[in-house]
């Protein structure tokens, strides 16, 4: 499959008193098209980070990421908001979701922000409610959801836009065993059925073993790429042995 994610050399400063510190150092990476893909680390791996420059949410200090065959590192706040609008859909391990807005509204909001009335959408957000198992509340608030369902709402806005890829940064970590594995499964399924790339952010064997592929990071660097394949089995133990002998 092409390539549809691509980065190159990432290197990222933060300023750090009259110093800097570094998060990433000189990563590369690249993501097939409906590939699933698992970032995995530990806390202060730079794995965030690294999501955060795939997703144009912020600047590499050097080196490149191109997004579907834009180089988005490269283009002005302006173009690179509109690129990441319409080329990438997020979801946050806290779910953002407009208190005011009902169900429907939350998920067809990439559509209100460019500009569009929701009832020219009403077709797409009816499937993603649908895809999601919400079709029953989509006049609910937020606050009548539980944690689960409030998630599953995150991800269908997520979704909207069909966007070329998806990115998850902990995704289950509010959420229960079950809810979180409901969470996943949705995941899995809209990669493995309608073809949806996604990149998922992870400290969790359990969840990255959903992945086609693992990408261990450690210290800004990554550090092993772990091939899963493709299957409907999660068991996470072959990925937790190989976890092990390196050390994580």
């Amino acid at each position: 499959m092409p390539v549809i994610l691509e980065a190159r050399d990432l290197v990222k400063d933060y300023p750090l008193g009259e110093g800097s510190v570094t998060a990433l150092r000189g990563v590369s990476l690249s993501v097939a098209r409906g590939e699933f893909v698992a970032i995995m680390g530990a806390s202060g791996s730079g794995k965030s980070t690294m999501l955060q420059l795939l997703g144009g949410l912020d600047r590499p200090t050097s080196g490149s990421v191109i997004i579907d065959g834009i180089e988005v590192s490269a283009l002005d706040d302006e173009q690179a908001t509109l690129t990441r609008r319409q080329k990438t859909g997020f979801v946050f391990q806290f779910f953002n979701l407009i208190p005011l807005l009902s169900v429907a509204e939350n998920v067809g909001l990439p559509f209100l922000i460019a500009g569009d009335a929701l009832a020219e959408h009403r077709e797409r957000v009816d499937e993603l409610l649908t895809l999601v198992g919400l079709s029953d509340k989509a006049q609910h608030k937020p606050d009548q959801l539980s944690a689960g369902e409030q998630q599953r709402v995150a991800l269908a806005r997520a979704l909207a836009t069909a966007p070329a890829i998806l990115l998850a940064d902990e995704p289950t970590g509010n959420l229960d065993y079950t809810t979180g594995s409901e969470i996943l499964d949705l995941l899995w399924d809209s990669c493995d059925r309608l073809g949806q790339t996604i990149v998922l952010v992870t400290h969790d064997a359990r969840a990255a073993a959903y992945a086609d592929r693992v990408l261990v990071v450690r210290d800004g660097q990554l550090r092993d790429d772990i091939v899963l394949g493709r299957r409907s089995d999660h068991d996470p133990a072959a990925l937790i042995r190989r976890l092990a002998s390196l050390g994580l």
